[in-house]
């Protein structure tokens, strides 16, 4: 890759540095991409056991299966 003066773009004193900051920049957008990514299907695991047990669950236990959903889960 040539510059104006032609010069290669590697030939500059701080393209080493550059080249390692944007290493080390993508490579920690990357981290937090996984971790998100992570996050959310631990997020989508839990909707889907929830789910499962919903329809899972006998007819005959199924009483208001609206109203069961607004309650609070530590109310007994």
């Amino acid at each position: 890759m040539k510059h104006k003066n032609n010069r290669a773009l590697e030939t500059h004193k701080v393209f080493p540095y550059v080249a390692w900051g944007l290493t080390v920049v993508f490579a920690f957008f990357v981290y937090n991409i996984t971790r998100e990514l992570q996050a959310v299907t631990q997020d989508l695991q839990k909707q889907t056991e929830e789910l499962r047990a919903k329809v899972d669950m006998s007819v005959h236990e199924i009483k208001d299966f609206e109203a069961a959903e607004e309650k609070p889960a530590n109310v007994q």
